[in-house]
């Protein structure tokens, strides 16, 4: 198989195929880096809306790094895993002292970086400045495991290594790096997908390994998934006389600097359980957090504590799009009818 053959067909089909997403306007190196953090772990149609007022928010690299810590989180609520909403603020402070404010190209000089790792700084080097680097995130790792026939399972040490490998052999034979390591992600994410690939409409499915020996069910072999828990947190309504809801800053590592609401529980949440008695149960909903499914249970509180430590805060309702806070705060004061 003819690594040149498989980069010529996947630039050629990207050209043709790729889909219309705003750090493609031009390719800023900024603008890239932002929506490759953003899509890490999360879905596409997720990031699009979060990315264009991430971005209408800050900018330029040099407004990211002079924002706080909690205007960033706030901006970033509702999209999840914090840590990486941290990590590019830290970032952004790193180039503007080290690199003058204009982010590297090479990926030696990108991974020194706070918060950038290989696959990052990868991507950010062969997509915004057209360097001959690999990269291999879930989608390049399960298109690999398929062209080649690779048996090591999803996601582990093995395949990783492989994939790699491969990649860097592919990327160094490409015309346009930054079409082929698109393309091997666009095919990943809209062709060869994990379930019920369209490999009638894949441009390598002649190349393909697994699709010539009937194997594409198969094959990247699945890897073992940690075992679901299921978790039931109750959460308490506590309102003032101005409707200030009454809610606690998180100092865990989860969801370190989110406010939530005051819990019962410390499961997912670190922190001693607020004690208030409860007037009346609002109702359940359901949330994810990683492995953890969890049904919240709402209760309005009547009175209000009448001590409170410093990690207590009356918010405003409406104040909450300037506040780094999880989506499922929003969700509980739906429930309650508060806020849009």
């Amino acid at each position: 198989m003819s690594a040149r053959r498989l980069v010529s067909l996947t630039e050629s089909w990207f050209r043709k195929s790729q889909r219309r997403l705003p750090w493609r306007d031009g390719y800023d190196p900024y603008r890239v880096w932002v929506s490759e953090v953003m899509l890490q772990q999360t879905r596409m149609e997720v990031v699009l809306g979060y990315y264009e007022r991430f971005m209408a928010r800050f900018p330029t690299i040099a407004k990211l790094a002079r924002a706080s810590v909690d205007d960033v989180t706030a901006a970033w609520s509702g999209l999840g895993y914090y840590r990486r909403a941290r990590m590019l603020r830290d970032g952004a402070i790193d180039v503007m002292t080290r690199f003058g404010g204009v982010i590297p190209a090479t990926v030696g000089e990108l991974m020194t970086i706070a918060g950038i790792g290989r696959y990052t700084a990868g991507a950010i080097a062969s997509i915004a400045h057209g360097l001959h680097e690999p990269i291999v995130d879930g989608n390049v790792a399960r298109i690999v495991a398929r062209l080649f026939a690779i048996e090591a399972p999803l996601g582990s040490p093995a395949l990783m290594r492989e994939a790699w490998h491969r990649a860097e052999v592919m990327v160094e034979s490409s015309k346009s790096p930054r079409d082929f390591n698109q393309g091997l992600m666009e095919l990943g994410a809209l062709i060869c997908t994990p379930r019920r690939p369209l490999c009638g409409q894949c441009p390598l499915r002649r190349q393909c390994a697994a699709f010539v020996t009937g194997r594409v069910d198969e094959l990247p072999r699945p890897k073992a998934k940690p075992a679901t828990r299921e978790l039931r947190i109750p959460l308490y309504l506590v309102i003032d006389r101005d409707g200030r809801v009454l809610m606690r800053r998180e100092s865990g590592l989860l969801m370190r600097g989110m406010f939530h609401l005051p819990h019962g529980d410390t499961t997912l949440l670190t922190g001693t359980p607020l004690r208030i008695g409860v007037s009346a149960a609002l109702g359940t909903f359901r949330h994810t957090v990683t492995n953890r499914r969890i049904t919240f249970e709402v209760f309005a509180v009547a009175r209000r504590p009448r001590t409170l430590s410093s990690e207590y805060a009356w918010i405003v309702p409406d104040a909450l799009g300037t506040i780094p806070h999880p989506s499922y705060v929003r969700k509980a004061l739906r429930l309650a009818g508060i806020g849009k």
